[in-house]
């Protein structure tokens, strides 16, 4: 390009020089020697525009490293105001508010019924219309950190006002839009000293800690008393555990005779290569279920598919309850799979044998952590009439006396949105009393679940 500019300038000066007197009587070498002149004259303008240029680069840099430099710090004025600004703000705040973690979940559930049949009294059955609805639950964690040793916990969330069940955090859409009611589902402390690894004593209204299954607790439960648990820490691959607990149903003011629950469980986890084994076994003994405020009666949760009196007001047995439980934890290629396991027995005095056992055996695959995770559950469960409290297990399941299956997937949209589809196939173990009318409904029924959990 400088080339040529520099041809076009000397053709320039040579046309315009053509018509000169001078030009003409010179001679050659003159001419040559005139224009080796200009062309030294054009570099040089040539070398000292050029070094202009550069000047005006170096300029440029100059002034970019300064506007730069000056960016640089009333960025670093504005970083260091808005940390005295959060100085501020942190020191008018309580420093215990940054022990507190908040969290929830917001559930959508739709829910379809159909093919059940009722008991007639004469030993017939007859169709019972299908049912859908829609529920919704809603629920806030509060987690505080009191000490490296102590903490305190409560959770509200919905729940039925009409009838507050233990064993639901739903609200149906119903009842004219009226205002949904809002329940404390959890309020305990925990202790967990630094002297003694592995320990905890927790007391309040607190989540269900017990190594269990859905055939002995329904999720949704939150006992109230106090729990002891100690898990051994001194070996790598294998930890036995105790826990104990000692809960309280109702109070009547009579200190012996208040309904309560006592538990001992005692297990192990133990890592075998690959495997996560863990095996347990536990004593439940229901004390004076006739001082309980609505489990005694069978009208509530339509008895829960337990034996009751000729006048429905109170357990026709008692509930001591042995259980053997079992989780076993592998990967199938790169799938977490766990296989679950549960055999409960009623050892109370005079239940009947065919009506005193209760198992569980199922399997779950897959994950739910993060956007893309799946799982699949299976279970299959048989519940004798009398083997557990009925109105205290899954009731999605319908209770005691009840057998069949129950699948369910789940798939992680995104990392805090969760689709799931659930699906039951249930019927009676044996065949309800045609005189009682709570029982009536509890026959065949299929029943079908899809949702969306938001997580926050």
């Amino acid at each position: 390009m400088k080339n040529g500019k520099l041809i076009a300038t000397v053709f320039v000066a040579i046309f315009l020089l053509w018509g000169q007197p001078a030009f003409a009587a010179m001679s050659n070498e003159a001419l040559l020697k005139k224009l080796n002149e200009l062309s030294d004259v054009i570099q040089k303008q040539q070398q000292q525009i050029e070094q202009l240029r550069q000047d005006l680069k170096s300029q440029r840099k100059s002034i970019d490293k300064v506007q730069q430099s000056q960016d640089e710090k009333i960025k670093t004025a504005v970083k260091a105001e808005t940390k005295e600004a959060e100085k501020t703000w942190r020191e008018w705040i309580p420093k215990w508010t940054k022990n507190i973690k908040i969290s929830g979940d917001l559930r959508l559930r739709y829910e379809a019924i159909w093919n059940r049949e009722r008991l007639q009294a004469d030993g017939s059955f007859n169709d019972v219309s299908s049912r859908n609805r829609y529920r919704i639950r809603a629920r806030l964690f509060f987690d505080g950190k009191i000490s490296d040793e102590v903490s305190a916990h409560f959770m509200i969330c919905t729940n039925q006002d009409a009838v507050q069940e233990a064993t639901t955090t739903n609200q149906s859409f119903d009842n004219d839009f009226n205002d949904k009611g809002i329940y404390l589902h959890r309020a305990y402390g925990t202790y967990k000293p630094e002297w003694l690894p592995g320990f905890e004593v927790t007391a309040g209204k607190f989540k269900n800690t017990f190594m269990h299954t859905d055939i002995m607790w329904d999720p949704d439960v939150n006992p109230e008393g106090i729990y002891e648990r100690y898990q051994y820490q001194g070996w790598k691959n294998f930890k036995p555990f105790i826990h104990l607990g000692q809960m309280v149903i109702n109070e009547i003011n009579r200190e012996s005779d208040d309904a309560a629950l006592y538990v001992n469980q005692l297990g192990f986890d133990w890592k075998i290569g690959p495997v996560k084994w863990t095996l347990a076994g536990g004593y439940y003994e229901w004390s004076n279920l006739h001082n309980s405020q609505f489990l005694k009666n069978a009208a509530y949760k339509g008895g829960g598919g337990n034996s009751y009196n000729a006048g429905l007001t109170d357990y026709l047995y008692d509930y001591h309850l042995w259980e053997g439980i079992s989780f076993v934890k592998f990967k199938i290629g790169p799938i977490p799979t766990k296989l679950m396991f549960d055999y409960i027995v009623n050892t109370a005095d005079h239940v009947p044998s065919d009506q005193d056992t209760a198992y569980f055996a199922g399997f779950k695959l897959g994950k739910e952590k993060k956007k893309g995770d799946w799982s699949l559950f299976y279970k299959y469960a048989r519940i004798g009439r009398d083997a557990v409290v009925g109105s205290m297990n899954d009731q999605d399941f319908y209770g005691a006396n009840r057998k069949g299956h129950k699948a369910a997937f789940r798939y992680m949209l995104f990392d805090r949105l969760r689709l799931g589809f659930a699906y039951f196939y249930t019927d009676p173990v044996e065949q309800w009393d045609p005189n009682f009318a709570n029982d009536r409904n509890r026959e065949h029924e299929d029943r079908f679940q899809s949702e969306f959990v938001f997580k926050f």
